[in-house]
């Protein structure tokens, strides 16, 4: 486990909360001092010590016990905060301190328990010695290790594709045979397995072929993943979701029964194509083969297997596809495309070097997880022979007595991250893969920032901004893989390897980071965990029954809400962290004492359909993100939460004359219309999603004047019952960031837009020739969603040299009946996705060829 970022991030926020809040006492700032300066020197005995513990018990004994004390530390400010019910945060109760000598001694008495705490790192820092643990210097770790500037990485984005493309190499053969097999003209309904080892390449070739050729050949696709521990239901309502595109409360209402038999309706007489990810079992394809029609028309399914048994219990008569190792030449083209590029290109390898890497390739074996791994690990270092002989050497020590060759690579990339992604890497393990392994980049950027992963340290750059960079690291050192981007190029949602995830559950396990607890598990080894993720589908959950003394952050995944009163009733006063997600959505009333969870940074509550919060909501001073589902109203006091940055609460209102303008922290503002559009919009200058949903028609001036003032903007959603506002404007000089803008309302004139939108969304706008002369000008235009409503002429034209970067149209056709696109336009087009186009005469030869 990265021990040493454990201590970094408890022992650090130990120092900085009381040193920066509470340095009028002089006896708590010198403790604090010392603490400070025996921070740098542990840090560096535990990256001495991450390299040697696992070989020395004793050793690896040590380390844990510095952990202990870290988490003591923490445990000794949040349990004062806590237990003095804080109402104004720590500086306000410090305050309070000087006007009422009766509270001093609980102050003193931190104080003394720093000192105990001291005492025990003095001693534990003297024991180094007989372990042979040395002071190590940071080097390129840390903070310098991954923050390039916010404006460098914003240059990267405009240069991604939007459709991130995947390294292939070695993979041609495999590709064609894939491919050639999908559309063959067999009208039986064929199952063809890619069977292959952990981190051969399997999803990435399914993935690959099923873009290629699933437009055009087939009626309807989906994507869906199984797991070792899958449960039926729950891969149907995957397969419901993305064949049929049902909201998760029309499911609900179905039975096993009822489900199984409405997807083999659906999909009988369709040429379907299925892709069943990671089945582990033939149990697994079991559940799956009934309700997958055989209509005779060339339906396909591929499973991705490690098992050859499971691939012929699918298909006897279908032979897998198995995946080979990469041949040497293959193994070092895919080496030197993650360890040398320059803008994006691989160079060649500079001659003193590639012996050694070589050498190093050799360890991998022709796997390509290993190899992008270690070249990813390589790319973050310079290219030195001593550096790249370094890790020839800290690989071939690893794997010198390892049965396992690929998990010792895997902890190799983990142990050489710095410390301060260290962290970040393990919380990927929180999130279930099942049954979307995808993850929003947004969400696990807050929940970063929460946990206080990250380190503004030395920086000006916003934590959100720096968190993305953190994100972007992993990605580059191929950690992380990039699932989807934005149209501005960020990355919109990513995965992590099951492999990869794997090795972060068990870095994670060792040191009581987080744990998993889903069905059927016992509480054994929950009483310490920092972090607790529910995998559970019932709601009577017995993790919620275990002391929850040391619990921070609680993430729930199951299908069933969770008993907040129960939760709350066992004194989880430390969480930061709580989230309460899956399908089932329980119709409950937020416990009115929801107000004594003083320390909570992040709270989710997508699972939980609520009318109303209770007032004491106020009191979360700490609040750094707050998201609601469903319809409700919002209490005054949501006005006192001064550190918001992000509120999500699309279909809430809020009554009276709020002073949302006192949440200048605020960046993310999602709510319905109302007074506060007048009194405070035009204040809230730090915005950069403004998102409101309902009547806008009486404050029209005011939020044309309002948003004109919001130059930090990058997204905008406006969902109206009636019009746009028309004096609404946006310019290059007002709006520099602002790339994503919806409209769902009537326009009589298309307005203004900014020069550098990327993504444009239109419904109900009735709009006519005139915009499409417009919109095609926008020079970095990728994506135009024109859904119901938006386009009301019976003819359009796209001009020769225009939409020149558009990649990507969504086109809702009802009224179009002639289209067309002069020879040059929409160059870059590469997917298109039209609706109700019974009425369309003349379609641009392009457009249909990629609608198919």
């Amino acid at each position: 486990m990265s021990w040493e970022a454990i201590v970094s991030l408890v022992v650090g926020k130990l120092g900085d909360l009381l040193f920066e809040e509470a340095e009028s006492l002089l006896e708590v700032r010198e403790e604090i001092e010392w603490i400070k300066i025996e921070r740098k020197y542990l840090l560096s005995f535990l990256k001495d010590a991450d390299a040697k513990y696992m070989e020395n018990t004793r050793g690896r004994n040590w380390v844990r016990e510095i952990t202990d004390i870290a988490y003591d530390a923490e445990d000794i400010i949040d349990n004062y905060l806590a237990s003095q019910s804080v109402r104004l945060g720590f500086i306000g109760h410090v305050k309070k301190v000087f006007s009422s000598p009766d509270e001093l001694p609980a102050l003193h008495d931190v104080v003394q328990q720093i000192r105990k705490m001291r005492t025990r790192i003095t001693d534990l820092s003297s024991n180094r010695h007989s372990l042979d643990i040395d002071v190590i210097n940071e080097g390129g770790g840390g903070q310098e290790a991954s923050s390039s500037s916010s404006r460098a990485l914003r240059d990267y984005r405009w240069n991604v594709a939007l459709f991130e493309k995947p390294d292939m190499v070695g993979m041609r053969d495999d590709m064609m045979t894939l491919k050639e097999r999908l559309i063959d003209g067999n009208p039986k309904r064929c199952v063809v397995s890619i069977v292959g080892m952990g981190g051969s390449g399997k999803t990435t070739l399914a993935k690959k072929v099923c873009r290629d050729v699933v437009d055009g050949h087939f009626h309807c696709h989906a994507f869906i993943y199984v797991s070792q521990h899958y449960k039926r239901r729950e891969i149907w309502t995957s397969l419901i979701k993305s064949v049929m595109r049902l909201e998760t409360e029309e499911i609900e209402k179905l039975n096993d029964q009822e489900l199984g038999e409405k997807l083999r309706c659906h999909l009988s007489g369709k040429r379907y194509l299925v892709v069943i990810d990671d089945i582990w079992c033939k149990d697994a394809w079991d559940t799956l083969k009934d309700i997958l029609p055989d209509s005779s028309n060339g339906s396909r399914v591929i499973l991705t297997t490690r098992n050859r048994d499971v691939a012929a219990h699918a298909d006897p008569s279908s032979p897998p596809l198995e995946i080979r190792l990469l041949k040497d030449d293959e193994a070092w083209e895919l080496f030197m495309k993650k360890t040398l590029t320059w803008k994006n290109a691989p160079i060649a390898c500079p001659e003193e070097l590639e012996e050694t890497g070589r050498q190093i390739l050799a360890k991998c074996h022709g796997l390509p997880l290993a190899i992008v791994l270690l070249g990813g690990l390589l790319s973050r270092r310079n290219p030195m022979l001593c550096e790249w002989s370094r890790v020839l050497e800290n690989v071939t020590k690893r794997l010198a007595n390892s049965p396992d060759k690929l998990m010792e690579i895997l902890a190799l990339s983990y142990y050489d991250l710095p410390y301060n992604l260290r962290p970040c890497f393990l919380y990927f393990g929180l999130f279930r893969p099942f049954p979307n392994d995808e993850i929003s980049s947004k969400r696990l950027i807050r929940l970063w920032v929460a946990e206080g992963f990250i380190n503004q340290e030395g920086t000006t750059v916003m934590n959100e901004d720096l968190a993305e960079e953190y994100l972007q690291e992993l990605i580059d050192r191929s950690m992380i893989q990039v699932a989807a981007r934005r149209s501005n190029g960020s990355v919109r949602t990513c995965r992590i390897h099951d492999l990869l995830r794997d090795l972060s559950i068990y870095e994670a396990k060792e040191s009581n980071f987080f744990a998993i607890h889903a069905d059927n598990d016992t509480n054994e080894g929950l009483s310490s965990v920092r972090r607790l993720a529910l995998y559970c589908h019932t709601e009577e959950n017995e993790a919620i029954n275990c002391p929850t003394a040391t619990l921070r952050s609680m993430l729930c995944f199951s299908n069933s809400a969770i008993d907040l009163s129960k939760l709350l009733n066992r004194g989880v006063k430390f969480l930061r962290v709580l989230e309460i997600g899956g399908e089932m959505m329980s119709r409950r009333k937020l416990p009115k004492n929801i107000g004594d969870l003083v320390n909570l940074r992040y709270l989710n509550l997508r699972g939980y359909a609520i009318k109303s919060l209770p007032s004491s909501i106020g009191k979360l001073s700490y609040l750094l993100t707050l998201e609601l589902t469903f319809k409700g109203t919002l209490p005054n006091e949501i006005c006192n939460l001064r550190q918001l940055r992000h509120l999500y609460a699309y279909y809430y209102d809020i009554g009276g004359h709020p002073l949302l303008h006192n949440l200048r922290n605020l960046q993310t503002l999602c709510l319905s219309a109302g007074s506060w559009i007048e009194d405070c919009l035009g204040k809230m200058i730090n915005l950069r999603k403004l998102g409101i949903r309902g009547n806008l028609k009486p404050h029209h001036q005011a939020l044309s004047i309002s948003i004109d003032e919001l130059s930090s903007l990058r997204s905008l959603k406006l969902v109206c019952g009636n019009s746009i506002p028309q004096d609404m404007s946006f310019t290059h000089r007002s709006h520099p960031h602002l790339y994503k803008i919806f409209l769902e309302g009537l326009m009589e004139n298309l307005i203004e837009l900014p020069r550098n939108l990327a993504k444009l969304t239109l419904s109900e706008s009735k709009l006519e020739q005139d915009a499409i002369a417009t919109l095609e000008k926008l020079p970095h235009l990728k994506i135009l969603r024109l859904l119901a409503g938006s386009y009301c002429s019976e003819n359009m034209i796209c001009s020769s040299g225009r939409f020149l970067r558009l990649e990507f149209l969504e086109f809702d056709c009802s009224n179009l009946k002639e289209w067309i696109a002069e020879e040059g336009s929409m160059p870059s087009l590469n997917k298109v996705e039209l609706h109700n186009e019974d009425n369309l005469r003349t379609l641009p030869e392009k457009v249909r060829d990629l609608s198919r």
